[in-house]
Order: C-alpha cells, then structure tokens, then sequence
C-alpha cells in the first residue's frame, strides 16, 4: 500500500513539475512572440503607406509599443478606465483622460468647453497625442477662429460605448462641469459588443466580467479563471483552431439579423437620453455615425487584407446602421450626423484595422466634425470651473 501510495506521490510530483516547466517556458515563448508580433505587424502598416512620409519607421514603432503598454485600472460604473502613462507620444493624465492638443485655450475656467467620448476610435489608438481626432478638431478651430478661447477634451477609451459614455458625460455634469458642445462618435463598439454577447446594450467584454463576479467567494471560479488566463491554455486552444479552422483566431459566428434592429434602438435610446440631458443643461450634442472599413468604396490592397480578416462583422455593421439611419428621430434630428462616407473618396489607406484610422483620417474626421459643430462656436458669457488639463497631467519620474 505504502509503495503505491509513493509511486503515486512521485507521480503527481513529476506531472506537475512538467506542466509548472511547461508553463514557464510557453510564458517566456508568448512574452518574445507577442512583443516581436508588434513589430511585425507595425512594419505591415509601415508598407501600408498609414503614416506621413515624414515620420521615419523607428517612431512608428514606438507609437504600436506604447499602444501596447496602455493599461487599464478598476473605475466605478465604466467598469475600468486608462492608467496613467507618460509616454513618448501617448500621454494619459492622472484622471485617466488623454492629452489634447488645445492652442486655443488662453483660460480653462472661461473657455468654451468640448467634450469628445468614443471608444478607441475617439482616443485615436496609434496616433500621436498632437494628431488625434479630438487634438486635430481643436487645432482647425484654432485655425478657423484664432481668437476664440476654446478647450477640447478628449473622453475616449478603448471599447467604450454609448451606454458607457452617457454615463461618463453624468458623471461631470454631476460634478458641476458643465459643457457647451458635447460630441459623441458612435457605431464601431456598439455593434462589437452586440456580437460579442449576442445581445445589444451590454458593455463590450460584459461575458469576461460575469465569469469574474463573485470570483473571491468561489474556489471554483477562481480555478476556472487559473486554467483559462493559463499560457498551457492559450497554446491548446490556438493548436485546436489552427487544425480544425486554418486559423490561429477564434472564429466568431455570424448573428441574427434581429440583433441588429435591437443595437440600433438601443443607440436611438441613449440618443434620446443624451438630448434630455442638453435640454436640461443648455449644451449642445452631436451624435456623429462613425465610418468603418466596411464603409469605405475605395480599399487600398491593404485595407482589403483587414476587411478579409473580420468580414464576419460586415453583415451585422450594414444592417445596424441602416436600421438607424431609417429611423424617423434620427431622419428628423438635426444633431445625428452620418458620417460613414467621410472617407468615400480617400485612395489612400486609412485604416490599419477594420475600425481604427491612421492620423490623416483622424484629421478628415475632425474636418467634418468642425463643418457641423462650428456654427456653435460662440464666446462663452458664463464661467464654469474646472480644472486645467496642465494641472491633470501625471509625472511618472515623482
């Protein structure tokens, strides 16, 4: 009895050294194959022709590591919020909002006051902090009215949607900062996270919370969470895709088409909700439609490869919009702005994914947001407090 008892002991011993080894080396192989995937795929867009000839390859790799580098922390009622970085050409202050460009603002408690919400799109992922959507609106209407004290503040985070973002612009009415224009650019994330939970409305990534609720007080979850967060995990699962679908992805399922009428009055909702609050509070709001590469009529070769790759999303982006733009409020509502064929005659690439656009189509966005936006553009008679982006901006070496 003693010697199957020991034999087993050695047994469970050796099988768990193997997969601690196997474990340690798989975490070391995916650190090397996911840092030299960065490059990799950062010198596809460099061919791409994404970036101005100006910048040289070195700096457009800094940009896609730093992008890399962003990190999240827990935040109330968003679910999380950006870390604070100080990076080369990604800066993100303390309160985890990014770095506008503001060369209008002469005095932040008297400026009239923009704010930007989005997702990723917004935040402008790999572009510099001078050339996102929201720092080059602020520079065309410096250009535009050079005299007038105006402050852009940039909201977006990656996979936030609109339900996500009424929720931010509470937050800082609830604290007194009160707008006077308030831009919301919409669409991308708002159909992802549908597909992703087969449901419209719930937060995109909703299924990785609901698998880490109430972890603390179960074992079982925990030893879930172990298993799937493991690198062990991660090869077996890659092996079984790659041998039964050619691909190293998971494969997403296509979606009904009844779900997209439902992402579409879900956005029409909050649309409604976002226009009681400029009702009440005397801003202005515009809900602008934003492009995606399934939009786009002329793909550069490159573009195509990317439209290839998510292809799945196609069907359920086309009727989702569609859905929207029939809507009566939405035809009548002089404040939505589709601008999904912003970039119908670009033969240049824009996109270095399905969604995400390089700096020049952050600037023909910002264009076409000041074409709308500018009429609105009127000195400010009242002051409101708030508090200088200067003063937000975090210092890493403290």
């Amino acid at each position: 009895m003693k010697s199957k008892l020991k034999f087993a002991y050695i047994l469970f011993r050796n099988v768990l050294i193997i997969f601690l080894l196997l474990e340690i080396g798989l975490g070391i192989f995916y650190s090397y194959h996911d840092e030299s995937g960065i490059d990799k795929n950062t010198e596809r867009i460099i061919a791409s022709g994404l970036y101005d000839e100006s910048l040289d390859d070195e700096t457009i790799k800094e940009i896609h590591r730093e992008l890399r580098l962003q990190d999240m922390m827990w935040e109330p009622f968003l679910h999380y919020r950006f870390k604070p970085m100080n990076g080369k050409h990604n800066t993100i202050y303390e309160n985890g909002l990014r770095k506008t460009i503001n060369p209008s603002l002469k005095d932040s408690a008297t400026a009239l006051k923009i704010f930007c919400f989005g997702g990723s799109t917004m935040f402008s992922s790999g572009a510099r902090d001078a050339y996102t959507i929201p720092s080059e609106l602020s520079k065309l209407i410096h250009e535009k009215f050079p005299n007038q004290n105006v402050e852009v503040t940039n909201f977006g985070c990656h996979g936030y949607t609109r339900a996500t973002e009424n929720i931010q612009l509470q937050r800082e009415l609830v604290k007194n900062n009160i707008p006077d224009i308030v831009i919301f650019y919409d669409g991308v994330n708002e159909v992802i996270s549908g597909h992703q939970n087969n449901e419209a409305g719930s937060p995109t990534n909703a299924y990785n919370r609901k698998k880490e609720f109430k972890i603390a007080h179960s074992y079982k979850k925990r030893i879930k969470l172990m298993i799937y967060s493991s690198n062990l995990y991660r090869f077996v699962t890659t092996m079984q895709r790659k041998l039964f679908t050619n691909s190293a992805y998971k494969q997403l399922s296509s979606r009904s088409d009844e779900l997209a009428t439902d992402i579409a009055e879900n956005y029409i909702g909050l649309v409604k909700i976002s226009k009681s609050l400029e009702n009440e509070y005397g801003f202005k709001v515009f809900n602008f439609m934003q492009p995606n590469i399934y939009s786009k009529k002329f793909l550069t070769e490159y573009e195509q490869k990317y439209y290839e790759m998510q292809e799945y999303y196609e069907n359920l982006y086309r009727l989702s919009y569609e859905a929207v733009r029939k809507d009566s409020l939405m035809q009548t509502d002089a404040t939505f702005i589709d601008i999904s064929d912003v970039f119908d005659t670009a033969s240049k690439t824009i996109y270095f994914d399905f969604c995400h656009t390089g700096e020049l189509g952050n600037r023909m966005v910002a264009y076409r947001m000041l074409a709308n936006i500018q009429w609105t553009l009127l000195s400010k008679t009242e002051k409101t407090v708030t508090e200088p982006e200067t003063e937000q901006l975090t210092n890493n070496n403290k």
